[in-house]
């Protein structure tokens, strides 16, 4: 009886932080809104790799303008789109950033598609969505 009651306590224990997983999971940060989407990016879960490169997830939910966008130029698969994460790579020293992953979402959460190929170094845009975040996490 003792080992049931155990097991239920683990079980009940294990259902409370899965439940509250958000909570223990991403920090979004606003970023900022343009007629595409509506940027944050992941303050809990920053990567640091070495000493001047930063690795951080940005999240970008599109705008049923920017939806119909997609929808236009990549076809059927992509009409329910909805938002995608980036993996941003950033070097602190030199204000550059490249793009390590990008992953594009539907309305329901299910994976459209899907690329891990690295980008190259490009120069950090004044008041781009990279230059908010450089200016966040590159202290």
């Amino acid at each position: 009886m003792k080992s049931l009651s155990v097991r239920l306590g683990v079980i009940l224990i294990g259902l409370l932080i899965l439940g509250d997983a958000e909570a223990w999971g991403a920090d979004w940060k606003f970023i900022k809104s343009d007629d595409f989407s509506s940027s944050y990016y992941d303050a809990q879960n920053i990567i640091r790799p070495s000493k001047n490169i930063i690795r951080v997830w940005i999240k970008r939910e599109f705008t049923e303008e920017y939806k119909r966008k997609i929808k236009g130029k990549h076809g059927k698969e992509f009409e329910n789109s909805d938002n995608d994460m980036i993996l941003l790579e950033i070097n602190c020293l030199e204000k550059k950033s490249r793009c390590l992953s990008l992953t594009v979402y539907d309305n329901k959460g299910k994976l459209i598609w899907s690329s891990s190929s690295q980008t190259k170094w490009e120069l950090i845009i004044p008041e781009s969505n990279s230059e908010v975040i450089y200016k966040a996490v590159c202290k």
